[in-house]
């Protein structure tokens, strides 16, 4: 007999969830795009990836969707024609009952026949339930997952190291102050925050960058003073999960009063290494000749970029 999605409406039900939470992964991708929600778990090298996919995912659900509703018409035209084939076959037993007046090794080579048929008939009929579609709803559980975690609006700057980074900066410490940095200028040499940060490793490289001007731009971080405060991003290769914070002081003779925490800015300064007071630890520090050498700067296209 035939493969058919009798018992139910549990079949029905089970896809109909199916493109619902599919169609709702795919808006979310499409909004975590356009919202710019993104940049705190993926660089920009996997952002036209998950807008397509989103697409494609919509697609398929539209797709889905007229093929099961066209099912579902098809489903019940057969119904009926089933239940029509049902009559005649009680047709069919009231023939059997016509010849009842048959002798009885006769009947008996019929009731025979008639159990070996019945027996292939409930073979076919058992065969049909091996194929009956259950409903179980917690499977949905991984597709609901990204719309749950995207109505509670995340991921945010929470999941990107930037607040874990801001909070720690309050246990910094303070910088050392000998005096042995002030000096002439060196020439102008252009920078990398990550540069900065393996220069305190090697004495050698804080050395040949020590006493040059370099210029740095990040987002604005004050330090529990208004003439100290820090420059920073965060280093992501694929994820949040590989986010590295990388961060430089800078140091001002004059209060700055006008910049917002994580405001973009481009600082202007000489390089200096400074160790952390009762620490072995050298910080890579700018010293400003005066606030003028601190400019805002729109946004950069992604915080992630060095």
């Amino acid at each position: 007999m035939a493969h058919t999605h009798e018992g139910g409406s549990t079949y029905y039900l089970d896809q109909l969830c199916t493109i619902f939470f599919c169609g709702a992964l795919g808006a979310v991708c499409i909004l975590m795009y356009r919202q710019d929600m993104l940049q705190y778990i993926l660089t920009p090298f996997f952002y036209t990836p998950v807008l397509w996919g989103g697409g494609v995912l919509l697609l398929l659900v539209a797709v889905r969707a007229v093929a099961l509703w066209q099912s579902a018409g098809k489903a019940g035209h057969s119904h009926s024609h089933s239940h029509d084939h049902d009559h005649g076959h009680d047709h069919d037993h009231g023939h059997d009952h016509h010849h009842h007046d048959h002798d009885h090794d006769h009947h008996q080579h019929h009731h025979d026949h008639d159990r070996g048929h019945s027996h292939v008939h409930d073979h076919g009929h058992d065969h049909d339930h091996g194929h009956s579609h259950g409903w179980t709803p917690a499977k949905y559980a991984v597709l609901l997952l990204p719309l749950v975690l995207y109505l509670l609006h995340l991921p945010n700057s929470s999941l990107a190291g930037i607040d874990q980074f801001r909070s720690s900066q309050g246990e910094a410490g303070t910088l050392e102050d000998t005096g042995e940095h002030a000096g002439v200028d060196k020439d102008e040499i252009p920078l990398g925050f990550k540069e900065l940060s393996n220069a305190v490793y090697s004495p050698q490289h804080r050395q040949s960058l020590e006493g040059h001007v370099g210029k740095l731009r990040g987002m604005y971080q004050p330090l529990g003073s208004e003439k100290e405060f820090t420059l920073f991003r965060v280093k992501m290769t694929c994820c949040a999960a590989d986010a590295i914070p990388l961060e430089v002081r800078i140091l001002s003779p004059e209060n700055l009063t006008r910049l917002q925490p994580t405001q973009w800015i481009e600082v202007k300064g000489q390089i200096q290494f400074r160790k952390l007071a009762g620490k072995e630890k050298y910080i890579p520090v700018l010293q400003l000749k005066s606030k003028d050498d601190v400019k805002p700067i729109p946004p950069q296209p992604n915080e992630y970029d060095f």
